[in-house]
């Protein structure tokens, strides 16, 4: 079968990328609102793009109104209007309360506390991190790029929170961290089986 992308639904083309764009790490951002609002909120079209400059991006597509119209998500207005955010890798022991804070709340609501999760005060932002994740990695607005129906956003990281429990002679240790991918649907997987294959030498 060939798909023509340009005669395809963005629907369609959606759950295309869905299954076959898999596993996809998850960014689970925490923001702060104008009004002093914490929110968190998971998004698995992102991955890292650069070292240096450390950036990280993220794809925030548009929340649906009851309507049927759309709307920026919170995450993004957050973002767009205080410049700063906070992604924190989901572990497989977090990954029920990452997926609470997935639902489509009002702007009053906290997701930290719907999540039954601690707000940690971060070090260089002013969202808080969550105090549960191994890793935290603090960021600032470097780039927004419009993509249609949905943004990307770029980030530049300026600190980086990890436990030393994961921390291990300069690297991190997958097995202690237990990072959780996201699939298609309600799909999820873990990265506990793992098997490594050196590049070829010339």
């Amino acid at each position: 079968m060939l798909i023509d992308c340009s005669k395809a639904s963005p629907q369609e083309l959606y759950r295309i990328l869905l299954g076959s764009v898999v596993p996809r790490p998850i960014a689970w951002i925490s923001t702060i609102s104008e009004t002093g609002v914490p929110n968190l909120a998971p998004f698995s079209f992102f991955n890292a793009f650069s070292a240096n400059p450390p950036i990280l991006g993220i794809g925030i597509g548009s929340r649906r109104l009851p309507d049927g119209s759309t709307a920026p998500k919170d995450s993004f207005n957050n973002i767009e209007s205080r410049g700063e955010f906070v992604v924190n890798v989901v572990s497989r022991p977090l990954a029920e309360k990452m997926n609470l804070t997935s639902g489509e709340y009002e702007p009053s609501v906290n997701e930290f506390e719907v999540a039954g999760l601690t707000p940690a005060v971060s070090t260089m932002v002013a969202p808080p991190r969550v105090e549960e994740a191994l890793i935290a990695m603090e960021c600032r607005l470097f780039q927004v790029v419009p993509l249609g129906g949905s943004n990307l956003v770029l980030g530049q990281i300026v600190c980086i929170h990890t436990s030393d429990e994961v921390w291990k002679q300069g690297d991190i240790d997958l097995e202690r961290l237990e990072p959780v991918g996201r699939l298609n649907g309600s799909s999820y997987c873990e990265t506990s089986v793992r098997f490594e294959m050196p590049r070829p030498r010339h």
